[in-house]
């Protein structure tokens, strides 16, 4: 049965999740590159993506996070430009919105594994794809260690 995490590392939790670290260790990179994660954590092995379609979780954090930068950006148009089309003023905060594409892309990501994480710290509910990979990991490295 999973059980929430406690309140003990929430600021520690929330800074992990800030510098885009494992939910689990907090110290392994979630990313090695702009749009490429890490799977599993290379500290601690813990495996991000559960299940295929998992990050389909994402687009509702992606949602969020983006109507959080768009509708900011929309009402500074309207305020500096006064008269301004609703339109024009629309496309300007979609254009302005485009350099934090990559960091909306990371950070859904990363809310939702913190997410999931949260609700069901243990491997409990652990999936056929998520034991297959595990399996995988297991023997690439006992592959790597008798070589």
């Amino acid at each position: 049965m999973c059980e929430p995490i406690s309140n003990a590392g929430l600021w520690t939790g929330f800074w992990a999740l800030l510098r885009l670290r494992c939910p689990r260790c907090r110290i392994g990179a979630m990313f090695r590159a702009r749009f490429v994660m890490n799977d599993p954590c290379p500290e601690c092995g813990l495996i991000f993506q559960r299940e295929e379609g998992y990050f389909l979780g994402a687009m509702y954090a992606s949602y969020i996070l983006s109507i959080a930068l768009i509708v900011p950006l929309f009402l500074l148009v309207l305020l500096l430009w006064p008269g301004v089309h609703i339109l024009l003023a629309a496309t300007v905060a979609l254009i302005a919105y485009l350099p934090f594409i990559p960091a909306v892309f990371r950070y859904s990501r990363a809310l939702w594994i913190y997410f999931d994480r949260a609700t069901c710290p243990s491997d409990a509910s652990a999936q056929a794809y998520e034991k297959i990979r595990q399996q995988e990991i297991a023997e690439r490295r006992n592959r790597t260690e008798n070589s």
